[in-house]
């Protein structure tokens, strides 16, 4: 695999493992749509090689991801609606690589370090294992500029529970490691300093269990996930509110939220 078929990832195959490094560490790894498409290509590449036993996706050292890159919201921002909904989705919606970890048939590990934040969260949440330093931290934090993510309200419920996935969207608040541990989201907490020996043991550990197996758990299991759709999202984004809760974001001001209107 040419190593300029990737911009924005770094993928490789090492001992029997397909891994994939978020490589935009200038933005925190914030999520382009080029990167969420090679999150969901390397997914599916991985998932059907014969000497891939499982899959590891892991950031940089403080960020494994912080959600949609803004600069390509704002790049849309004031198209026509239909012509929005046509760019929205092809940027974000197409290319996330949610299903693509539910569906994968072999294992897929997250290893985080830091920041792990909207779009990141929902890759470990969709991921068989997640381990994390204790220096980690999620959340949800698009309601303050606006946004809302269909895929956090289909996923995490069943990470954590419905009550506090619906505490992390609407207070779009950061929780420490140790109670993402806690509320399920993490299988193990450990040092920064330990992270790599640990996640190269579960990648050992899970070499001992039966590839058929693992697939028919997973499958199993996933069949719980509810159907993800972007529709949800798109009345939000397009929005009075939304396009002001960007543009604030940008100017780096609290955004003013207009209050007047019905929710209908």
């Amino acid at each position: 695999m040419a190593k300029n078929e990737w911009q924005h990832t770094l993928q490789r195959v090492e001992g029997g493992v397909y891994r994939i490094t978020l490589n935009r560490p200038e933005k925190l790894n914030a999520f382009s749509s080029v990167m969420y498409s090679e999150v969901k290509r390397g997914v599916l590449i991985g998932g059907q090689l014969p000497e891939v036993d499982s899959l590891l996706i892991e950031g940089q050292p403080g960020a494994f991801a912080t959600g949609g890159d803004l600069s390509e919201f704002l790049g849309i921002l004031d198209l026509p609606d239909d012509e929005f909904i046509v760019e929205y989705t092809k940027r974000f919606d197409e290319p996330v690589p949610f299903r693509a970890i539910l569906a994968c048939p072999k294992p897929v590990v997250a290893k985080v370090d830091g920041l792990c934040l909207a779009g990141g969260l929902l890759v470990a949440a969709t991921c068989d294992v997640v381990v994390a330093t204790k220096r980690s931290r999620f959340g949800v934090p698009e309601g303050r500029v606006g946004l809302a993510d269909p895929y956090c309200a289909a996923i995490l419920p069943l990470s954590m529970g419905l009550g506090r996935a619906r505490y992390l969207m609407v207070t779009a608040e950061m929780i420490d490691a140790q109670i993402a541990y806690d509320w399920g989201v993490v299988h193990k907490v450990v040092e920064p300093e330990q992270l790599d020996t640990v996640v190269e043991q579960v990648l050992r550990d899970l070499r001992r269990t039966s590839p058929e197996s693992r697939r028919a758990y997973k499958q199993g299991a996933n069949r719980a996930v509810p159907h993800m759709s972007v529709d949800a999202v798109l009345r939000p984004v397009m929005s009075a509110n939304g396009r002001e809760g960007l543009r604030a974001f940008v100017e780096k001001r609290p955004p003013e939220w207009d209050r007047s209107g019905r929710l209908i």
